[in-house]
Formats: C-alpha cells, structure tokens, sequence
C-alpha cells in the first residue's frame, strides 16, 4: 500500500513538472549535444598564404640580361687572338662608351673603357635586351665576355676622343658588383661638346673643341 502511494505520489510530480516547463517554453534539461562547427570553406592555409607569397617574390625579382652568344666565331685581325674578359658596366650620360674591360687574369687598373661593337641578328649591348630597354638597366652589373680588342678606335663627338672597342663573342652575366676602386665610373673626359641634352664642360680651359663641333 505504502509503495502504490509512493508510485502516485512521484507520477504526479513528474507530470506537475512537465506541466510548467511546458506553459514556460522550456525543455527538460537533457545532455547536450557537441556545437556544430561552422563551415568556413576554407582552402588549405598553406595554400593560400602561398600564392601571395609567390606573386611578391616574382614582382621583386629582377630581370636580368640573357647569355649571348655570336652566330659564328669571330675571326680577329692576324695578330690578335680571342680571349676571356671581365666586364663591369658603367652608365655614361655624356659619352659613349660602355663600361671597363679587362682580361680574366688582370686586376682591374689595367681595363679599359671600351665602345661595345653591337651586331644586328648577333650579340649586342645587353640593356636592349631588357624588357624595359633603359640603358641605366644594367649599371654596375659585371659580365663574362669572350671577344678581343679591336685594333682600331672609333670617334666619340659627344666627348671628341677616340675610344677602344670591344668586339663580342659571348656575353654571360655575372651578376651586379661594386664599381672597382681604380674605376668608380666613367673616365674623365677631355672636353663635354654640346648636344641636345648635355651642356659644355671644359676640364682644361686651355682646351677647346674643335671649331666644327662648337
């Protein structure tokens, strides 16, 4: 007897709660279920931290000037063989010229600033080359060149001097270096002749340029 009334007792205790939590909106306190994680369609980080990686990388890096190599191998002059030179280029605003060259086994006092022979369809000054075709381009950049002096000069009027010429064979970049101490630059010039861009200047005033230059 004791049970049964027990029984009823806790039955309608059981409804009496289920009563209000109804008329309160609420539902009985049951074990909880884990959130769900939201989607983020995300790709792989690795991947996408990687492509800006890359687009940075290749607009940093420069373009430099591709080997060249002649056609056919030169035929110099008797007397003058084909060697191994260094080259540094070295911007002239007022000249001509295209930087200091020496031979492979030379300390840079003994180079010489040269005109660099360019050949259409061959090997040419390696600025033009560059996509931009600036020929600051390549300032200060040092090459492995295979070619010989020629034996002839050619005349700058910009300058009025005559400058040795380096006749190309093969041109292989070595990469950007610090002018040479002996060599911070271009040579000094004789005389400035006037031009559409570049005024006269006179190192020795007791020198004049020549009467069909001025």
């Amino acid at each position: 007897m004791i049970l049964a009334r027990c029984s009823l007792w806790l039955g309608g205790l059981l409804l009496s709660l289920l009563f209000l939590c109804s008329a309160r909106g609420e539902e009985l306190p049951s074990r909880a279920a884990p959130p769900l994680a939201p989607d983020l369609h995300l790709t792989n980080p690795n991947d996408a931290a990687a492509a800006p990686a890359t687009e940075a990388v290749s607009s940093a890096q420069p373009v430099l000037p591709p080997p060249q190599q002649a056609p056919e191998p030169l035929t110099p002059p008797p007397g003058i063989q084909v060697e191994e030179f260094v080259g540094h280029r070295s911007y002239d605003k007022d000249g001509s010229g295209w930087g200091w060259v020496k031979r492979s086994n030379e300390p840079w006092s003994a180079a010489r600033w040269v005109v660099f022979e360019e050949t259409p369809g061959g090997v040419v000054a390696p600025w033009r080359l560059l996509l931009n075709k600036k020929r600051t381009s390549d300032n200060d950049f040092e090459y492995r060149l295979r070619g010989y002096v020629a034996p002839f000069t050619v005349y700058d009027p910009h300058t009025d001097e005559f400058l040795a010429v380096f006749v190309p064979e093969r041109v292989e970049l070595i990469g950007p270096a610090a002018a040479p101490p002996e060599h911070p630059g271009p040579p000094f010039h004789r005389v400035r002749v006037p031009d559409s861009t570049s005024p006269v200047f006179v190192r020795n005033p007791n020198i004049q340029a020549p009467a069909a230059l001025r």
